[in-house]
């Protein structure tokens, strides 16, 4: 048996550059792991909470005095405002999972794609606290399709009877973990040092006969 030739013609195959992971990648992998996992939570406690707070919230400001039409329509925007949130929070905490895993096996899409989540994530968490610990200074009123200082001064308080601590303490706490660790991210992932280690994973070797 004769062992078969390379044609010496053509361009030899993609060669992976063996190099070692630097630090700014590794951390920032794990750094988005944990941001995925903190976000997970905070996510699916605001999806837990976000039905009891609307319920309450409904009956609070209608024991306040405020009309129930315009109890529900201002309930109904709140319900659309947190799930929303929530949502979207959800969404971006598993791509976090996903990208942390292609960042640590070096994927350059997988490094771009971290750095749109983790901009996007920290705009959402801006939102989210929005909603949640700060919600009270929301004019929920223009839900009810009017501006009435009348109405929004029950439907904040209303807002935050209803807005349990432990929902203010838990998603707060974890948003503020998970927007310095997303900075975090994109403070390693755009150091050059990482671009370089990226760049540099794949290196094509060919020769051109006619030169």
């Amino acid at each position: 048996m004769f062992e078969r030739l390379s044609d010496p013609t053509k361009p030899t195959a993609p060669v992976l550059v063996p190099r070692q992971r630097p630090p700014t990648v590794a951390v920032a992998g794990v750094v988005l792991y944990g941001g995925g996992a903190a976000g997970l939570v905070a996510a699916l406690a605001l999806l837990v909470g976000a039905g009891p707070v609307v319920g309450d919230f409904r009956d609070t400001a209608v024991a306040l005095g405020v009309d129930p039409v315009d109890a529900s329509d201002v309930a109904g925007a709140m319900r659309t405002a947190l799930l929303s949130s929530a949502t979207g929070a959800l969404a971006l905490a598993v791509l976090s999972l996903v990208l942390a895993r292609g960042v640590l096996r070096r994927s350059e899409p997988a490094r771009v794609g971290a750095l749109v989540v983790a901009a996007a994530s920290l705009g959402c968490s801006i939102v989210r606290t929005s909603v949640t610990a700060f919600g009270n200074g929301v004019d929920w009123s223009l839900a009810a399709g009017r501006r009435d200082p009348l109405l929004a001064g029950p439907v904040a308080q209303a807002f935050g009877d209803a807005m349990p601590g432990w929902l203010v303490g838990l998603g707060g706490g974890l948003t503020d973990l998970q927007s310095l660790g997303y900075i975090a991210v994109i403070v390693l992932l755009i150091a050059p040092l990482s671009r370089e280690y990226f760049r540099s994973r794949v290196e094509w070797y060919a020769t051109d006969p006619m030169e």
